[in-house]
């Protein structure tokens, strides 16, 4: 490991010639990382755990004793000496400052970690990365919040990338894909894959996204423990997408690293790019058509252009993870994610692509090829949407119009409310929440 990572290279230019069919190889972690990461597990993963127990989700400590501060000294000192070890001088240095700052504040004050935040350099493809600080694990394992956590993970890109890259280019290419090796409860439980600069714990605001890294080796369990059954329990068998089940390890890999890189690449697409709007983009309901956009396009990507690899695996896995397992969150009503798998549910409702009564039991049917006409009118319609408005308030006022044709007003402090007929996603929910946290440890795919 270097001091000084160098950022995401540019993307690479497409062969010459069209490229053999793809076959995924194995991506072995190195010796001496597994040595690093039994390392972490046996000495600072366990600390973090105690602390990260002691905080609030705003990540203060209420009633801090001495052993706390005394915990987190321990904390920051084995930490920064991993990182002066493996040549991370600079983040070694971020952190030392970041907690002596907390310290010297009071626990009871919320965290501050800007400089580790900004001291993280993006790994090369093959390299490892180590980051630590309090911060947001979304859809992890109770209790989520601004708490203290680390990762060691390995940056593994597609190795279809370099097709890719020359048949969707992404002129701004800042997304990482990671196997996760080891790290503390927030991300080692639970169904966190992201981590963006702005999930750390920080008083100023991000203005710019250096970087976004994606536990992508995490997605296969997560999809069959979660994603199946949710849409088991909505779908005729025999219209259940079944191509994104049961795939080896690497396939599984390969396939959702490249919707991520299809998906971020379709982000910098049209008449309003995220990168040109950012502050646009990210409000509630403006966010919530972009996601949708993003994913609907990768899809037709992969049904059309004949040039993705793992194209089916690819449909089926964004439309069994964005309609059926999103909403199952114990926050749905208030989480982005979830608002966009309940609205493009009635979508498909609204559009002959689920068909039939959930009245009573009753499954419904999905009418695969009529699921690709819906997200190809949903396209248009936003192609039409984003011609039309002018100004970002005129955007932001036609975008919660068109959201709430779908997803109605909710109770004070929620975002929206669930009708009658988009209660039949919540079906195996009670199952799902009996389920334990997932585990996710040693690189596992």
């Amino acid at each position: 490991m270097t001091a000084d990572a160098p950022s995401a290279p540019d993307a690479p230019s497409a062969p010459d010639a069209p490229s053999a069919p793809f076959v995924p190889g194995a991506a072995p972690v190195p010796a001496e990382l597994l040595v690093e990461a039994d390392l972490l597990t046996r000495t600072l993963v366990p600390l973090v755990n105690r602390f990260r127990a002691r905080q609030q989700d705003d990540g203060t400590v209420t009633d801090a004793t001495a052993a706390d501060a005394d915990l987190l000294g321990r904390i920051r000192d084995t930490a920064a000496a991993w990182y002066r070890r493996n040549g991370l001088g600079d983040q070694a240095d971020a952190l030392v400052a970041d907690v002596d700052a907390w310290l010297a504040a009071g626990l009871g004050s919320r965290p501050h970690f800007a400089r580790s935040r900004d001291a993280l350099r993006v790994p090369a493809d093959g390299e490892p990365v180590f980051f630590l600080a309090p911060v947001q694990t979304t859809n992890s394992a109770p209790p989520v919040g601004k708490r203290l956590d680390c990762f060691l993970a390995l940056r593994k890109e597609p190795d279809a990338l370099a097709q890719m890259a020359g048949d969707f280019p992404h002129p701004k290419n800042n997304c990482q894909a990671l196997v996760l090796i080891t790290g503390s409860e927030g991300f080692a439980h639970g169904a966190c894959l992201v981590v963006f600069p702005e999930n750390v714990a920080a008083h100023d605001k991000v203005t710019e996204q250096p970087y976004a890294m994606f536990f992508f080796g995490k997605m296969r369990k997560i999809h069959e423990t979660y994603a199946l059954p949710a849409a088991a329990a909505v779908l005729t068998p025999e219209s259940l997408p079944r191509a994104s089940t049961g795939l080896a390890a690497d396939v599984c890999y390969e396939a959702r690293a490249i919707w991520g890189y299809l998906h971020d690449s379709m982000h910098y697409q049209g008449l309003w790019p995220f990168d040109e709007n950012i502050s646009l983009k990210m409000n509630w309901f403006v966010g919530l058509l972009e996601e949708i956009k993003v994913d609907a396009m990768t899809v037709l990507a992969c049904a059309d252009s004949g040039l993705v690899p793992f194209a089916d695996e690819q449909i089926d896995m964004i439309l069994l993870e964005r309609v059926f397992r999103y909403p199952q969150a114990d926050d749905a009503t208030r989480n982005f994610d979830s608002g966009t798998g309940v609205f493009l549910y009635s979508w498909f409702r609204e559009h002959g692509a689920l068909i039939g009564s959930p009245e009573d039991g009753g499954l419904l049917r999905l009418d695969r090829a009529r699921a690709l006409e819906a997200l190809r009118t949903y396209v248009t319609t936003m192609e039409k949407l984003e011609a039309e408005v002018t100004t970002d308030d005129e955007y932001r006022s036609r975008a919660k119009e068109m959201v709430r044709r779908y997803l109605p007003e909710g109770e004070p402090g929620q975002r929206y409310a669930f009708t009658e007929d988009q209660r039949v996603l919540l079906r195996a929910k009670a199952d799902l929440d009996r389920l334990p946290p997932l585990e996710f440890a040693r690189a596992e795919w």
